[in-house]
């Protein structure tokens, strides 16, 4: 199959891009200032730091500068995946990388946890404070609605996988840890044994946090192989599991990544998204007999689903997101699941969940979602039974390698653009950055009712 150089998309207006200075973004958060100044913080997949861009004109994006990371063990094994703002700061989560992903040697030293900054000069951050996760890979991700505590997606000592933390940050400088939840199975107090690499099929296969959403004294839960977990934190000291929706089996699993990797609740309706998380299409190759991206046989289905939470103790799945459409003028096969004659375990990764901050967007009928290998696809959820497909963007396939392993096969699979977290800001500009490439700007142009 040929690359394509070309961009797809159906009811999108492109706006603008900047190249990260050469370090593909991750997850990204949005700060407006009272002088209406908009900027973007980018984390890094596969880098330590932290992109600053100013998106106050969207066309012409200024890229303020790269952030270094700090971390006391040199950058090699360091990552920052993940960062939040509310309130004047801004959260950023620390943590170790994959082998598999990343390319670097297991048992490399790195510092995990989160770190809380300033503000008050968007152009330079300022750090206030640290809470170190040990016992594994430091911190994936979290969630900050503002106000006093941070609800952290974090491994802890004695414990196989992310668990949740609960970090009060009422003093920046010397946040501490008020509450915990896991699942049964993590603690490995009454174990023999070790807790699971990072980044292995035995890490990915059992329980731990994926992601977290608070609202209202819930936190919604994406936990990977036990299911959506509903969770009362009106006591920070003692959470209590209000529900809980089984995910996989039948969805997702096999060789795909978390298998319930996001959840969001639709604005004030008994409704929730939920997701499986597919995986990039660049790790697979028809050649490889071993190992987490060995040749697919069979596989599992991913999924964008709808459930329904009228009574919390007892969701249920009511719905499932149509296929994405594939477009006139893809190159690389006639679905998304066998790209280049490769079968790779499709499916989504990042849904646009910042419900916090009035920097974006709003509303309970709409699902922005970053497909792997099928880029940005929005859906309209004004009927939840009936979610639809109603644009899509597919930024073109990246000509050059950002990052790779000491032997240069880090990525053997399909040359193919990868799209991986989508924001929405106030003014309707869509923001999403890609593996391997920049950040693209876009805008949706269809039909708003």
């Amino acid at each position: 199959m040929s690359q394509r150089k070309e961009m797809l998309m159906k009811n999108i207006e492109y706006i603008g891009f900047d190249d990260l200075n050469g370090r593909p973004g991750f997850q990204m958060a949005m700060y407006k200032t009272p002088e209406e100044k908009y900027y973007i913080y980018t984390a890094s997949f596969r880098h330590n730091g932290w992109n600053i861009i100013d998106v106050t004109d969207p066309a012409a994006p200024r890229n303020v500068k790269w952030l270094e990371g700090p971390n006391p063990y040199g950058n090699e094994a360091a990552s920052t995946p993940k960062i939040q703002i509310a309130d004047g700061l801004m959260i950023t989560a620390h943590g170790g990388t994959m082998k598999e992903l990343h390319g670097t040697e297991p048992g490399m030293p790195f510092w995990g946890g989160i770190t809380v900054w300033s503000l008050e000069d968007p152009e330079n951050p300022q750090e206030l404070g640290k809470f170190e996760c040990r016992g594994g890979a430091g911190v994936h991700r979290f969630c900050y609605p503002g106000g006093r505590y941070v609800y952290v997606t974090g491994n802890a000592e004695n414990f196989n996988g992310f668990i949740l933390r609960i970090v009060d940050i009422k003093d920046p400088s010397a946040p501490q840890e008020v509450g915990r939840w896991w699942a049964d199975e993590q603690f490995m107090g009454n174990k023999a044994g070790d807790a699971a690499r990072y980044g292995s099929a035995e890490a990915l296969h059992s329980p731990f946090l994926h992601a977290c959403l608070y609202k209202d004294e819930i936190l919604y839960m994406a936990y990977a192989n036990k299911g959506m977990i509903l969770l009362d934190v009106k006591d920070k000291t003692a959470p209590r599991m209000i529900g809980c929706l089984p995910m996989n089996p039948p969805f997702g699993g096999g060789s795909a990544g978390a298998p319930c990797h996001s959840i969001m609740p639709l604005g004030d309706r008994p409704y929730m998204v939920v997701t499986t998380e597919g995986e990039r299409p660049r790790y697979f190759c028809n050649e490889a007999e071993d190992g987490l991206f060995k040749k697919i046989v069979t596989q599992p289905m991913n999924m964008i689903g709808i459930a329904e939470i009228t009574d919390p103790a007892d969701p249920s799945l009511i719905s499932v997101f149509p296929y994405p459409e594939v477009p006139e003028g893809y190159t690389h096969g006639t679905n998304f699941n066998i790209v280049d004659g490769v079968r790779i375990p499709f499916g989504p990764h990042n849904i646009f969940d910042a419900i916090h901050g009035d920097v974006y967007e709003h509303r309970d009928d709409r699902v922005y979602c970053c497909h792997f290998g099928a880029g940005l696809r929005i859906y309209d959820v004004s009927d939840p039974f009936v979610p639809k497909e109603i644009a899509y963007f597919m930024p073109p396939d990246p000509e050059k390698l950002l990052f790779d392993n000491p032997t240069h096969d880090l990525v053997p699979g399909p040359q193919v653009a990868i799209t991986e977290d989508v924001l929405v800001d106030d003014r309707g500009y869509i923001y999403l950055d890609t593996f391997m490439d920049g950040l693209y700007i876009v805008r949706y142009t269809g039909d708003d009712k």
